[in-house]
């Protein structure tokens, strides 16, 4: 009888720690991106999200500056709405400041490739 209740409880706690696997799989977000926001200057960028995800160790903030703990990510354009200017209800800068500025300084910091400087590095990458 013990042998049972032992393996019943080995099997749920199994069950347990595959539910929150499958959780934090969850929680990771989509592989790629696409930006496509000002698609009409620059061809679109397809970002590898779950690349940099890895990257950054899962410190979702580096990117989603204004996520509160236990809030899901929103995308960078719910803030940053206008190409240029900043949003006058939001009051935040345009996404394209906003994108090169992040993008960019995270890149110098880190010396990671691809250099940024060159448009077409991240503007129509495939």
């Amino acid at each position: 009888m013990k042998r049972i209740i032992g393996l019943c409880a080995v099997l749920i706690f199994s069950v347990g720690l595959s539910g929150l696997a499958k959780a934090a799989e969850q929680n990771k977000g989509p592989e790629k991106i696409t930006i496509d926001t000002n698609k009409a200057n620059k061809k679109v960028v397809n970002f590898p999200h779950r690349k940099h995800q890895e990257l950054l160790k899962g410190d979702c903030k580096i990117c989603h500056h204004k996520t509160k703990k236990g809030e899901t990510p929103q995308s960078c354009g719910e803030c940053h709405t206008k190409v240029k200017d900043k949003d006058p209800k939001t009051k935040a800068i345009g996404f394209k400041k906003a994108f090169h500025k992040k993008c960019q300084g995270c890149h110098k910091k880190h010396k990671e490739k691809p250099e940024l400087k060159k448009c077409k590095n991240c503007h129509g990458r495939k």
